[in-house]
């Protein structure tokens, strides 16, 4: 969970063989459900449709007030490329630059790597956009799978294996 005063966005890409989706969820510190979003992106990459989902959870998150913000998502080079890390791959310069403009109006702002076992929520949400032709916005949570992962996430934590 994110420190107390700050919202959670999570976010992640999924892709068949035709077409990528990215999709992200917004919590708040409780855990508590706030909003989840998915884009069908055709043809484009999985980086462009992660990159996208954190545009856009991002871009929800600040217009429903929030400036506190933790983002969270599992495709490193993303991650590395907002937080500065590394040189920002071509393919989605204008989305990181979006992100960018978009965190300076934040008052505190948290970007972090996590693994796929933990963003299972954005994962659900990424493969739920897959059936879907145009993106689409939720306030309350869309199916009762995704509920369960939202409370399971509350209690429970999973540890990897490294090495």
């Amino acid at each position: 969970m994110p420190p107390e005063g700050f919202i959670k966005v999570n976010v992640d890409g999924s892709k068949s063989s035709h077409q990528v989706v990215g999709g992200y969820v917004i919590r708040d510190w409780t855990g508590r459900f706030l909003q989840a979003g998915a884009c069908n992106l055709g043809g484009a990459s999985i980086l462009v449709a992660e990159a996208t989902a954190m545009r856009n959870g991002l871009r929800a998150a600040i217009k429903a007030g929030f400036t506190n913000i933790h983002i969270e998502g599992d495709n490193k080079i993303l991650i590395h490329a907002v937080q500065g890390r590394i040189q920002t791959p071509w393919e989605i310069q204008v989305l990181v630059q979006d992100i960018h403009y978009y965190l300076q109006t934040c008052t505190s702002v948290i970007v972090h790597h996590i693994f796929r076992e933990d963003n299972r929520a954005a994962d659900w949400l990424a493969k739920l956009g897959l059936s879907l032709s145009s993106p689409l916005v939720w306030s309350q949570v869309p199916h009762r799978n995704l509920r369960c992962i939202l409370e399971d996430n509350l209690s429970f934590t999973l540890a990897r294996r490294v090495g």
